[in-house]
């Protein structure tokens, strides 16, 4: 073991027992955590992937800290939101015989499960934990300043790969990204991230972050956070990756939606801020940028319209028919299409799997059964949304947060369909996920909710 993986393990173990003590300052390390591990990564000469999952590890103790210091917050949460209850346990109805195929399946079929089900369980505790994370939206955005401030720092590597002015511990491990677009072939910009993919991933969510800091910020503030909304966009343009680009916009379209649902007359401040950073974005690239560098990634980016209807639908439809086809209506087992899977079984035992969406992943993993009782499940965390959009206090600044963060999970869940890699491979992208969604539920806490029986 080299002195820089010995350095970052002992720097997680001391990092996570500093979080058992003190769960609140851990989240904050563990958003540092959830970056630093990607160049710690590059620069090891192995490149172990079990430095990126110490990450997770990390994670994983420190939602177990928040749940074990607050014994009385899940009966808390399940009072208020009882088709929570349902939702969790129709997960696990799901999870458990997908689970027993691939451990009878093949040889490392118990690894295969455990790999697999944590990027089911792990985001689901995540739900839990962001409820018990914060008690005001004082405390959500602390927590996303630290957020954008984290990766706004990281993300000038992304320019500085492009330019070339550095060279170490930038790009993908082990492989260089590069898209053919008609006749150009366009470099993907990862960073000092691990892929594009994950570097746009974060990119998104700082564009997401700063826009409602935004609207939330007084005028004097306002412009700053627009810049750094405009920094992360670049950086998006940079990885190449359309599903990415894509994000922030189902956030825009989920938040104007909902906001116009309950009324909530605040809700084209966020539209024009959206807008007039657009046309900010556009002036910028045609001032600063050569045209002959920049059409290729723009032009890229436009297929996202003219082409990602015809992709989704050959992804999500084409992909869910082959797959049930080549692994019958039962699926392959659980953890069979989760990214890495190839460290935790041999060759020639697993199934020849190329489901890039989730949708067929999920049809992968759980079969047709498997993926009704999801379907269920899914239902019941839209109500569960829907309860929280109601509970929450008109015309507060608790409902544009909530408005905003269940946009946010919109967004990458339309991300997920399209493309899972980036969440199933590590489970701490698929966790920060459920910990949003746990906090626009958090919201509601003032409003001293009554259980009500189910209706």
């Amino acid at each position: 073991m080299k002195e820089i993986e010995v350095f970052w393990y002992t720097l997680i173990v001391l990092c996570t027992i500093y979080s058992l003590v003190n769960w609140r300052r851990g989240i904050y390390l563990g958003i540092a955590i959830d970056f630093l591990r990607d160049p710690i990564r590059k620069l090891s000469p192995n490149q172990p992937v079990y430095i990126t999952l110490s990450g997770a590890a990390f994670w994983g103790m420190l939602v177990l800290s928040i749940l074990l210091t607050q014994p009385r917050m899940i009966n808390q949460m399940t009072g208020a939101y009882p088709r929570l209850r349902i939702a969790s346990r129709l997960v696990f109805l799901a999870v458990i015989p997908a689970a027993t195929m691939s451990f009878i399946s093949y040889s490392g079929g118990l690894k295969l499960a455990i790999i697999g089900g944590a990027s089911y369980i792990f985001p689901l505790l995540g739900i839990a934990a962001g409820y018990g994370m914060v008690n005001s939206e004082k405390q959500v955005f602390s927590i996303l300043r630290w957020y954008i401030f984290v990766n706004g720092l990281a993300l000038i590597s992304v320019p500085l790969e492009y330019w070339k002015v550095i060279t170490t511990a930038v790009g993908g491990i082990n492989y260089h990204w590069i898209r053919y677009s008609a006749t150009d072939t366009i470099d993907l910009m990862s960073g000092w991230y691990r892929s594009p993919d994950i570097m746009g991933l974060h990119a998104a969510h700082v564009i997401m972050f700063a826009m409602l800091l935004a609207v939330r910020s007084r005028t004097e503030t306002q412009l700053s956070w627009l810049a750094m909304a405009l920094w992360a966009a670049f950086c998006v343009l940079l990885s190449g990756r359309r599903k990415m680009i894509g994000i922030p916009m189902v956030f825009l379209a989920t938040y104007v939606l909902l906001g116009t649902s309950q009324r909530v007359g605040r809700i084209t401040r966020l539209l024009g801020f959206f807008c007039g950073a657009v046309v900010c974005a556009i002036a910028i690239i045609f001032i600063l940028w050569d045209v002959d560098e920049y059409v290729e990634y723009t032009d890229f980016a436009g297929t996202l319209f003219t082409h990602g209807i015809d992709r989704g639908s050959e992804l999500m439809v084409g992909h869910t028919y082959g797959t049930i086809q080549s692994t019958s209506i039962f699926g392959a087992g659980l953890g069979t299409g989760t990214q890495g899977m190839y460290h935790f079984s041999a060759s020639g035992e697993r199934p020849r799997t190329w489901q890039e969406d989730g949708i067929s992943r999920l049809f992968l993993e759980f079969g047709v059964p498997g993926v009704i009782i999801l379907i269920c499940a899914a239902y019941q965390m839209l109500r569960v949304f829907r309860r929280a959009l109601k509970n929450v206090l008109p015309g507060s600044r608790e409902q544009l947060v909530q408005l905003a963060l269940l946009s946010v999970v919109a967004g990458d869940a339309a991300s997920y369909a399209i493309s899972h890699q980036q969440f199933s491979g590590d489970p701490v992208n698929g966790l920060f996920v459920t910990l949003i969604a746990g906090m626009a539920l958090a919201l509601t806490k003032q409003t001293n909710i009554r259980p009500v029986p189910l209706s």
